[in-house]
């Protein structure tokens, strides 16, 4: 049966990023269609709060908090996990405000290396043993500002150019589209999701009411994102349904990138 296709019982998905916003959303998706959990990211306190809200879905959830910047963080973390079936990256963060004229290296290494490069790293450590199994799915989390530029009058009043941040979701898709037939003869899918907007921990306080006016009159669907609207992107991506799908990316923005 088609539904069938969408079950993740007897999964086991790691979702980094996972205490707060699109990555505690995305995890609790997984968790309602079976997957058992590695939940992964700074912060323990947070980690057990999605933890116990995951596992009343019946699923076993394990809280491994880490630094995914960090090479022995990584290590570690690929040691305690066990078996991973399913990779979601998710952790990441944008630039401090201020003008691209202004960014430093050291600021623009600090994004690109949380944003794109353990991403990437992730993959190079849990993709071999999925291809070993000929069965696995990586999704990684990109944006539609890797997709597109950023229209400053939707941000009145705030200096947010963000070049790194924009660089890097863009070479998301690029790690994605590399590795996407490289994998894919192992029976190994690994696709992207860019979110539109969605207001979550990270950006909340530095949007203002008027910037998210804008951003609702940007959006066709008039609103901005739910703490519904990634989950059913992210379990489909991770099914065995999705089998044939791969190299690719799902914009989940209403409507944002259209026009």
């Amino acid at each position: 049966m088609a539904l069938d296709l969408l079950s993740l019982e007897a999964k086991r998905a790691l979702i980094t990023g996972a205490g707060t916003g699109l990555g505690r959303q995305m995890a609790l998706g997984l968790a309602e269609a079976g997957a058992d959990l590695v939940l992964c990211g700074r912060r323990r306190a947070k980690l057990e709060e999605v933890a116990a809200e995951a596992s009343a879905f019946g699923v076993e959830v394990t809280v491994i908090p880490a630094d995914v910047t960090k090479e022995e963080d990584v290590q570690t973390l690929r040691a305690e996990s066990g078996r991973i079936d399913i990779l979601l990256n998710d952790a990441g963060a944008s630039d401090k405000l201020g003008a691209w004229t202004e960014t430093s290296k050291g600021e623009w290494e600090r994004i690109l290396t949380l944003n794109l490069y353990a991403p990437f790293r992730l993959c190079q450590l849990f993709a071999p043993a999925m291809m070993e199994r000929r069965w696995g799915r990586i999704i990684n989390i990109a944006s539609v500002y890797g997709s597109v530029g950023c229209d400053p009058s939707r941000y009145p009043g705030l200096n947010w150019e963000a070049p790194a941040y924009f660089a890097s979701k863009h070479g998301v898709h690029g790690i994605t589209h590399v590795l996407a037939p490289r994998l894919a003869p192992y029976g190994v899918c690994i696709n992207s999701i860019s979110p539109g907007m969605f207001i979550g921990e990270r950006n909340s306080s530095m949007l203002s009411s008027a910037m998210i006016d804008r951003l609702i009159d940007g959006t066709p669907m008039h609103r901005l994102g739910n703490s519904d609207d990634l989950k059913a992107a992210a379990v489909f991506l991770a099914s065995p349904g999705a089998q044939f799908v791969t190299g690719q990316n799902i914009i989940v923005d209403g409507g944002w990138t259209v026009w």
